[in-house]
């Protein structure tokens, strides 16, 4: 039986991270061979004290290490530096695993499979569940390379990872705020075979307060921008799915301006519609480009 290490990242999460530690507790996968890396990312509640309780009374090993606010990947990064398991997983503080994730996910990293994934339910952050959620978690096996970067639809705490896989991609980029995943899977994807289980054993918390929530532009901003590095530094796939590239980064920049028009950041909007012209041309941003431009007045920018 393999060996499993289930890394937390948390801050300020003293409310819920229990609930997610307990999630881990109740895994049908033999406890003995998991143990929890709860990594506190500076937080100022009363994590400590429930982490620290909640550690005395399970039955699984689970150490605690505190580490100056230095974000997400910096957390996630500690954890696979002190991780002694051949399994990785992943489980954000106010997330939640149904009992058989491990069980389902661990026996299908074998050979070429270095990722596997599982479908999610998406709840609020009163754990009611959202009906029809815009994100949809799509099922994919073997080479996801070209589909994840068509649709980001990899969750990081629906993943189960083999310790080699990590060990030849390396860690999370600890420069990006937000998106961290994104650039981190695709290095993963471009390298390693996934296979899904395509069941619902991720809970997902919806929170308005996410920082990718609060600022939508600096998420899409940093997805691009990792969208084009990866083309740049794959000249090879760039050009064998140069259709499909292109209209990915368009729809992305599509979407984006949108997203702008609606907030009222209406230069902004129209760069980016310009921006997904040139990509790949479409009926739809032209039009809207033109909308905006006519409707406010606003010159082309230079």
């Amino acid at each position: 039986m393999r060996t499993l290490s289930v890394i937390v990242p948390t801050y300020n999460c003293a409310g819920r991270v229990i609930h997610a530690l307990d999630s881990i507790a109740a895994q049908s996968y033999p406890r003995e061979c998991i143990e929890i890396l709860v990594i506190d990312d500076g937080s100022t509640d009363d994590t400590q004290a429930r982490v620290e309780a909640f550690a005395r009374q399970s039955p699984v090993e689970t150490r605690y290490v505190v580490q100056q606010n230095a974000g997400p990947a910096a957390a996630r990064n500690h954890g696979l530096r002190l991780a002694r398991g051949d399994v990785i997983a992943f489980l954000d503080a106010d997330d939640c695993w149904l009992p058989t994730k491990l069980e389902l996910q661990v026996p299908l990293l074998n050979g070429a499979v270095g990722l596997v994934y599982c479908d999610t339910a998406f709840v609020d952050a009163h754990g009611r569940p959202i009906q029809n959620y815009v994100r949809r978690i799509r099922v994919q096996r073997g080479n996801i390379l070209l589909p994840l970067f068509c649709d980001f639809f990899l969750l990081t705490s629906s993943v189960a990872l083999a310790r080699a896989a990590v060990a030849e991609v390396g860690q999370f980029d600890e420069s990006l705020a937000v998106g961290e995943d994104y650039e981190f899977f695709l290095r993963v994807a471009q390298r390693f075979q996934a296979d899904c289980v395509a069941e619902k054993l991720l809970v997902r918390c919806v929170r308005p307060d996410s920082l990718s929530r609060r600022d939508y532009a600096l998420d899409a901003r940093v997805d691009l921008e990792t969208l084009t590095r990866f083309l740049r530094d794959n000249p090879q796939f760039a050009n064998h799915n140069r259709v499909a590239v292109k209209r990915r980064i368009a729809s992305y920049r599509y979407d984006f301006a949108y997203r702008l028009l609606a907030e009222n950041r209406r230069r902004e909007a129209i760069v980016e519609l310009m921006r997904s012209l040139q990509a790949s041309a479409s009926v739809g941003a032209a039009r809207t480009l033109v909308r905006a431009l006519i409707r406010h007045g606003v010159d082309v920018p230079g």
